[in-house]
């Protein structure tokens, strides 16, 4: 059974005009990001503030236009950049507002071997949700899901597509249909490393610490230079 967290705990966040904003990205390896990450705060085409990321994530804003078209966008030496846009940013900010995903291999995998096995029909899903999730503030996760859902309908094993299905739910305020998608995914391949850390802050949240240590047992099974808590002590 999922465990169900406060619908009040992870409802997304809508700030104020000059209210503060803070919040935590992550690499999707569990690693350091490195010291030249930083977030920028962009209101249509225009950067509107900037803040530096420090080692464990954290950055902070203070002064948040009231602006329905602004996102918070993530970049990060060696990793690809992302964008969210602030209406999907979880309230809790222990939570990722990102994951960044390493280029490149390294230890575990930041796509799953799962996408290289799933038939054409669940491929052609996929990379529809991913074109309906571009575009910032303008992302419609609707219809995001739906096509993530024809995926995993198509191939219940696709690894990737229950993680992205993890993150809408998440950014809808929905965390135990987030944990869900996550246990889903690693269940389909542990090694995909991207679920790990949300889904350890989501049990965390649910007030399931067995089931978040079980969870770092299977990230440090991955990368054993990690903790015993996974770093979340």
């Amino acid at each position: 059974m999922v465990p169900k967290v406060a619908a009040g705990l992870l409802l997304a966040l809508l700030p104020l005009a000059g209210a503060n904003l803070a919040g935590r990205i992550l690499a999707d390896d569990g690693l350091p990001l490195p010291d030249s990450a930083a977030v920028e705060l962009r209101c249509g085409d225009r950067a509107a503030k900037r803040s530096a990321v420090d080692r464990d994530g954290w950055f902070a804003f203070e002064g948040v236009p009231d602006h329905v078209d602004c996102a918070v966008a993530a970049r990060a030496p060696g990793y690809r950049a992302d964008t969210v846009p602030l209406s999907g940013l979880p309230m809790n900010p222990r939570i990722p507002a990102l994951v960044l995903y390493r280029l490149g291999k390294g230890q575990g995998a930041s796509m799953s071997v799962s996408h290289l096995s799933a038939p054409p029909a669940a491929v052609a899903r996929f990379h529809a949700a991913l074109r309906a999730l571009r575009g910032g503030p303008g992302q419609d996760i609707e219809l995001a899901l739906g096509h993530l859902q024809s995926a995993v309908g198509a191939f219940p094993g696709y690894a990737d597509a229950w993680f992205e299905i993890g993150r809408l739910h998440l950014a809808s305020g929905s965390p135990g249909d987030a944990i869900g998608a996550f246990q889903e995914a690693l269940r389909a391949d542990p090694w995909l490393v991207s679920p790990y850390e949300p889904l350890i802050l989501l049990l965390e949240a649910a007030g399931d610490p067995a089931g978040a240590r079980q969870v770092c047992a299977g990230l440090r099974r991955i990368n054993p230079a990690l903790p015993e808590d996974c770093g979340r002590g």
